[in-house]
């Protein structure tokens, strides 16, 4: 009788339990290893889209060569991406920047980059987790853009780990977010993370490549519903420009959540109050300002051959078959699994540029994708019409030509700053024995002469003479 009161009670705290769970309970999924949901029969349209809000696949309209993805890994363990090193010459610019050559990444921005709302309920700011520069755990326990470059470069620096502000934080950590984080506040997070990296990584900063992503404007784009500051970006581009030698800076606009069905409906407009009461028309305009001040400024701070340079990405566009457990409940932010599928979406819009259009396969079924045979680079503004590739031995002798090339008046150069001690050591050796020289003939000519230097035409003596030789002559 005993046994069965205990069992009845057991199962009536466990039904208790059931009925009481919270949004807690069912917050922690199984986001890693979630399978795609049954298809279902969806009524689709081939008419044109609402009127309310962007266009996916107009996000950027541009393209680039060669960006054939023939390989790709779903976790660690299926990592058997080709390197391109040693085999190939790459990190030489912008235009050959490959996975393997970073060694430094660093964030700057606002909430997404410093992980709020990735710990269940509190504003936390959970750094490392956050897709751009978390680094704790693994790839196989938490996916974000450091732990997959992990897989090419295993050492690292700037990534971010554990809880806490940036200045709880040790400074080595280098990111600079902040919660709330305004394009306006971009140019002093430049400086401090300028500050950090040269402080920590020394004088070997000149020759390590740095990855950047800027993550701006969720907040400020739902907040105020204002376009950015054009001016603050600009000058904190310039800042990184001036303090790292070696960089691309990924500036990476809004966040644009959305069903896989209908992909032009962000699902953040009803969490913001003020963008929730804009009309279609204007959102896009809106976004449109967003879009053409991204792009103007990745024009003007990239060359074609330098090692800086800006990828704009306008908007994160990431969607899902169930898109609202992408989201921390009742807040614009993205949530863990929302981090993870934006570290996917960022990283094979890394690899493989602008071609990369996230309409055609679910995003949970998508790989990581393999840097291209045909560009084994990051896909940046200096390859996306042309991607150059040559070996380590072509590069070696190439550069082993050029120097013999080095004839003419070249080498009368190099011969000049090679010895210009010496040379400017003769040229004063010739100008003083020539002030001696001159000097001597001057003095010695100037003590035979009769007259000053001023005195021009005959003195009263000689006057005196020639009169009396006159008159003498008469007599």
């Amino acid at each position: 009788m005993l046994k069965k009161f205990l069992c009845l009670l057991i199962i009536l705290v466990v039904l208790i339990k059931r009925h009481q769970a919270t949004d807690y309970d069912q917050y922690d999924y199984e986001w890693l290893t979630a399978k795609p949901l049954p298809n279902v029969a969806v009524t689709t349209s081939t008419s044109a889209p609402d009127d309310d809000d962007v266009i996916v696949d107009q996000l950027d309209n541009r393209k680039a060569v060669n960006s054939e993805i023939s390989g790709g890994f779903s976790n660690e363990k299926s990592f058997r991406c080709p390197h391109a090193k040693p085999m190939l010459h790459t990190g030489e610019s912008v235009a050959q920047l490959s996975p393997e050559d970073i060694q430094i990444v660093g964030a700057m921005g606002d909430s997404l980059a410093s992980g709020r709302g990735l710990w269940p309920f509190t504003d936390v700011e959970f750094r490392g987790a956050a897709f751009p520069i978390g680094g704790d755990a693994n790839m196989d326990g938490l996916v974000t853009l450091p732990n997959i470059l992990s897989q090419f470069v295993p050492n690292l620096e700037g990534i971010s780990h554990g809880m806490g502000s940036k200045t709880a934080l040790p400074d080595y950590q280098f990111n600079v977010a902040e919660i709330g984080a305004e394009t306006e506040d971009l140019p002093q997070q430049a400086l401090e993370l300028v500050h950090r990296m040269q402080r920590y990584v020394g004088r070997s900063l000149k020759n390590k490549w740095a990855l950047i992503t800027i993550v701006t404007g969720s907040e400020e784009f739902c907040e105020k519903c204002e376009p950015p500051s054009r001016t603050s970006i600009r000058r904190a581009l310039g800042v990184l420009r001036r303090g790292l030698p070696r960089a691309l800076i990924v500036l990476l606009g809004p966040v644009h959540v959305a069903s896989t069905y209908r992909q032009n409906i962000n699902l953040m407009r009803p969490r913001c109050k003020c963008l929730e009461k804009m009309t279609g028309s204007n959102y896009r305009k809106l976004f449109d300002v967003w879009k053409r001040y991204f792009v103007e400024l990745e024009t003007e701070f990239n060359t074609d051959n330098g090692t800086f340079g800006v990828l704009s990405i306008p908007s994160l566009a990431i969607h899902s078959r169930n898109p609202q457990s992408l989201l921390v409940p009742g807040k614009p932010l993205l949530n863990r699994k929302g981090h993870s599928y934006a570290a996917k979406w960022l990283w094979n819009r890394l690899i493989a540029g602008p071609n990369y259009n996230i309409s055609l396969i679910a995003l949970s079924e998508d790989t990581y994708y393999c840097p291209s045979l045909g560009c084994p680079y990051i896909r940046t503004v200096q390859n996306f019409k042309m991607c150059t590739i040559m070996t380590e031995d072509e590069w070696q002798k190439q550069n082993a030509l050029l120097k013999e090339q080095k004839t003419g008046k070249q080498t009368r150069q190099e011969v000049i700053r090679t010895n210009l001690v010496g040379v400017i050591s003769a040229i004063l050796g010739l100008s003083i024995i020539s002030v001696a020289i001159f000097g001597t003939y001057f003095y010695c000519h100037g003590m035979k002469a009769t007259k000053g230097r001023f005195d021009y035409g005959q003195t009263v003596a000689e006057l005196e003479n020639e009169l009396q030789q006159q008159q003498q002559e008469e007599k």
